[in-house]
């Protein structure tokens, strides 16, 4: 599929002047946009990738998976997500951003492929706010979605960073409903490479969306008010 090339193009053939960075975490659950993408499960995360004074920047983050608590044949236990996207200053303060991220799963999900494409844009004010627009014109292989995100942070020591985050996904062809879902934590740097992040999430999303009526059902594992906790080394 184009997005496994796409991979194959980052892993394989990186530009000689890229600026490398990495990063290894381990979290409690593997939440996104309101859903869990690990079944409530701890999940290992990993990520490489560089980036040019230019702007440019790729790379591929890997994270186990599980959508359906491995009930199908044919479930996925790994998720790539490639990236590739350009930033630019506006002024002084203000940052504009352009990317492209790739979604590719080693199994199927809810017994049916779902390896997709996502676009996004965004806008950054300093280091403390940013604003995000998201598109998958297939999320999953099954409906379009977008994703409207608001981020703040703001440190309250030299090594203590408080973060918060609200976001809006409209999903209702996907899950069924459009709805918000929001964070506030912490992070803890221990020291130049160690970070620990500590995390409240909630979801305006309950058991009665109606993703699992239709043939191509979508039904993750929904998210309650709950704690998060990441650990995470880099370079």
């Amino acid at each position: 599929m184009p997005c496994r090339l796409w991979l194959c193009l980052l892993l394989v053939c990186p530009p000689a002047w890229a600026d490398w960075h990495g990063k290894l975490s381990v979290l409690s659950e593997y939440v996104y946009r309101g859903y869990s993408k690990s079944w409530g499960n701890p999940v290992v995360q990993g990520q490489l990738g560089y980036q040019d004074a230019s702007g440019w920047f790729a790379g591929t983050a890997v994270s186990q998976a599980s959508f359906d608590g491995r009930d199908y044949p044919e479930h996925t236990d790994l998720e790539a997500k490639p990236f590739l996207g350009v930033y630019w200053p506006l002024g002084t303060d203000w940052r504009a951003e352009l990317s492209a991220y790739g979604y590719i799963y080693d199994g199927e999900v809810f017994s049916k492929p779902a390896d997709f494409f996502e676009f996004s844009a965004a806008m950054h004010y300093q280091d403390w706010l940013s604003g995000k627009i998201s598109v998958a014109p297939d999320a999953y292989q099954r409906q379009a979605t977008v994703d409207y995100e608001l981020n703040y942070r703001h440190d309250l020591t030299d090594t203590v960073q408080f973060s918060a985050g609200l976001g809006l996904y409209q999903a209702d062809r996907l899950l069924g409903k459009n709805y918000l879902y929001w964070n506030l934590g912490a992070s803890w740097f221990l020291d130049a490479h160690l970070v620990f992040d500590c995390r409240y999430v909630d979801v305006q999303l309950d058991g009665d969306y109606a993703a699992g009526s239709r043939p191509d059902a979508f039904h993750p594992k929904l998210l309650g008010s709950q704690l998060l906790l990441t650990l995470s080394a880099g370079f």
